[in-house]
């Protein structure tokens, strides 16, 4: 049986530390041994914490593309990357809400200065302008083998302290099946990537990184024009990105910890040097970048033949706990897409969910809110998404507390593998789907390797992270996730997909 237990372990990120939660006594952030846990991260949204993260094997193209920006006559500011846990970033105060996070994907966030004179970011240092002659360069080695890494810029307008806040997609992320790289792999090797919005200073900055050895391995990504208004002033659009990794290959768990614990990146901020000394006002005329086609999700191919069988395994969950009454829930599409949520000003505002989510990449179902008191479980079940071909990762995960959103539990596909066969051992399609118990009844509850079992509703979540802030652990909302299909290399068509479910079970009166 799964279980929370306490377990921290300190991994140091220079001058800040960063502390690894695997399942501390007052949630886990993630309850399989396979999944490692969450970093936190500095202590407010004001400070860029941790030092210039380390040049791994690419310090001799980082030194090379210095040397190019120096000869093109362009200057550069540095910036880190951390892990930016919105569980203990919540608890602390310093974000309105967690939004839902996973767990077992802890993001890693750029954190870039500001340019001198421009106006102040909202979200120091997370969020930031673009002037439009700029680009933000990022030289490193990619995550080790994993079944999903991606590098998502997104958009945020409004304030992560105070919400409510649009955070949409700009673009398709680079992932482990489209990144351009130093070699014929995706994991572990040199690469770059360019985000702006101007053509000449893609194309410059392009040509220096080709001089300094990443020719092949330069990734673009684009902030069109057209869509998002480009400049350092206080109507200008801010920008994050953000780096999902998500279970390691097995042997690789160390190294997926010690990549998120100091990651083997360098980015920095690149722009023509003004001859005025004035760093806000461009130096190139406008060139503007087209918005790129999107990846195309879905292959025609869906779950839905399955639909008997899921039935048949809902039926069998409930005649396995005749003491308890069940109530049903299915998830449902949380999220508008990420353009059209940008153009509708779609918020997220817990319990609201609007439109977000850092990557299009994702295709993220969600419940209600739903009472889960002492006493009681949930048995979440459905298609395991990477068993059926959909995703390439496919997770489930408990938030708790209607705004805060926070994770309370999570189990990925590899956990997932085989759960069904409690229930359905005769169907030859059992394989295919999942049962996964998340329990606060105790022993009179289920019990064995497919149950998670729950702090009580009484629990003091924040107290893992030195703080008080309450949160509702009685109220719980599953977000089901399915990644990347190999096929199109995005998200999954919702339509193609059994929607996952939960029985809740409360005990018979």
């Amino acid at each position: 049986m799964t279980t929370f237990s306490s377990r921290r372990r300190s991994v140091l990120l220079g001058l800040a530390v960063a502390v690894l939660l695997a399942a501390p006594s007052a949630m886990a952030a993630t309850p399989s041994a396979s999944s490692r846990g969450v970093h936190s991260l500095p202590e407010t949204l004001s400070r860029v914490d941790g030092p210039p993260s380390p040049p791994a094997d690419t310090g001799r193209q980082v030194e090379r593309f210095k040397r190019q920006l120096a000869k093109s006559g362009y200057v550069s500011q540095s910036g880190t990357e951390a892990v930016f846990d919105l569980n203990k970033r919540y608890c602390e105060g310093a974000v309105f809400s967690g939004m839902w996070p996973n767990p077992q994907s802890p993001y890693i966030v750029t954190n870039l200065p500001e340019v001198p004179g421009q106006a102040p970011n909202t979200n120091p240092p997370v969020s930031w302008r673009l002037r439009q002659d700029e680009a933000i360069v990022l030289i490193g080695t990619t995550p080790p083998p994993e079944e999903y890494f991606s590098f998502d810029l997104t958009n945020v307008k409004g304030s992560l302290h105070t919400g409510p806040v649009v955070w949409t997609a700009v673009g398709d992320p680079v992932n482990n099946k489209t990144v351009r790289t130093a070699g014929p792999a995706p994991y572990n090797r040199p690469f770059a990537l360019v985000i702006t919005g101007n053509g000449r200073t893609r194309s410059e900055v392009d040509k220096m990184l080709h001089a300094s050895g990443l020719g092949g391995a330069t990734n673009n990504m684009t902030v069109p024009p057209a869509m998002y208004r480009l400049g350092l002033d206080q109507d200008a659009d801010q920008f994050l990105l953000g780096i999902r990794t998500a279970v390691a290959e097995p042997g690789f768990e160390k190294a997926l910890d010690d990549y998120r614990a100091a990651p083997p990146l360098q980015v920095f901020r690149v722009r023509p040097q003004s001859s005025s000394g004035d760093e806000t006002t461009p130096v190139y005329e406008p060139d503007p970048l087209p918005v790129p086609p999107l990846r195309v999700s879905g292959t025609g191919a869906t779950e839905l033949d399955l639909n008997p069988t899921l039935q048949l395994l809902r039926q069998r969950i409930i005649d396995a706990h005749p003491g308890f009454e069940a109530h049903d829930d299915v998830v449902e599409r949380g999220f508008e897409e990420s353009y059209p949520g940008l153009q509708d000003n779609l918020v997220i505002d817990p319990p609201i969910t609007g439109v977000g989510a850092l990557s299009n990449d994702a295709d993220d179902p969600i419940s209600h809110n739903f009472s889960l008191p002492d006493g009681s479980f949930v048995v979440t079940y459905g298609t395991n998404h990477v068993a059926t071909g959909q995703a390439s990762y496919s997770s489930i995960t408990l938030n708790a507390d209607a705004h805060a959103a926070v994770a309370l539990a999570a189990q990925h596909n590899r956990d997932l593998q085989g759960s069904a066969n409690d229930f359905i051992p005769d169907q030859p399609d059992a394989d295919k789907l999942y049962a996964w118990s998340f329990s606060r009844a105790g022993d009179s509850g289920p019990s064995g390797p497919h149950v998670t079992r729950l702090p009580s509703t009484g629990t003091d979540f924040c107290a893992q992270f030195g703080a008080d802030r309450p949160v509702d652990l009685s109220t719980i909302r599953v977000v089901a996730r399915a990644y990347m299909q190999p096929e199109t290399r995005t998200r999954p068509a919702l339509s193609s997909l059994l929607l996952d479910r939960l029985l809740v079970f409360t005990p018979k009166k």
